[in-house]
């Protein structure tokens, strides 16, 4: 095994700081020197002054601090995952085998139900597909460990 390798921790900088760093070049200072006055390498600012089109129209909002790309589950999704809990737990009680395959079907038949059942036009677009990553994830959230 080789030595560990400890990277520099990445820098986040905010809309104002690369329109200011943008600024500074425009009006003559070297790139180098203004990657330095930051304490980041050349090559950022350079990135930076290669996308200045897109930070310069990009608009930060009032009090955002910083934005982020996360997929926000649908309340449909929250309770599918709560009836299909239900639904293994009442297989549980009368001893019935649960599989995966088997829960992975249920849990598509309950979102297409729910789905139909949710007015407007927004569910209708929402998709669902019981993957194995997503049942994973699932037995983890929900306590589940004896799902063969």
């Amino acid at each position: 095994m080789g030595p560990k390798k400890y990277g520099v921790s990445r820098t986040v900088l905010t809309i104002n700081t690369k329109r200011e760093m943008i600024a500074k070049v425009e009006s003559g200072q070297k790139m180098a020197d203004v990657a330095r006055q930051y304490g980041l390498n050349r090559s950022t600012v350079c990135t930076l002054l290669a996308k200045k089109d897109i930070i310069k129209k990009t608009q930060a909002a009032e009090g955002v601090t910083k934005i982020t790309s996360a997929k926000q589950r649908s309340t449909i999704h929250d309770k599918m995952e709560r009836l299909l809990l239900v639904w293994i737990n009442e297989r549980e009680m009368k001893r019935d085998v649960t599989s995966m395959p088997i829960i992975q079907e249920k849990a598509s038949e309950i979102f297409e139900k729910l789905k139909e059942q949710t007015p407007g036009s927004s569910s209708k677009e929402l998709e669902f597909k019981a993957i194995t990553g997503w049942l994973t994830k699932f037995k983890r959230s929900s306590g589940i460990k004896h799902i063969l």
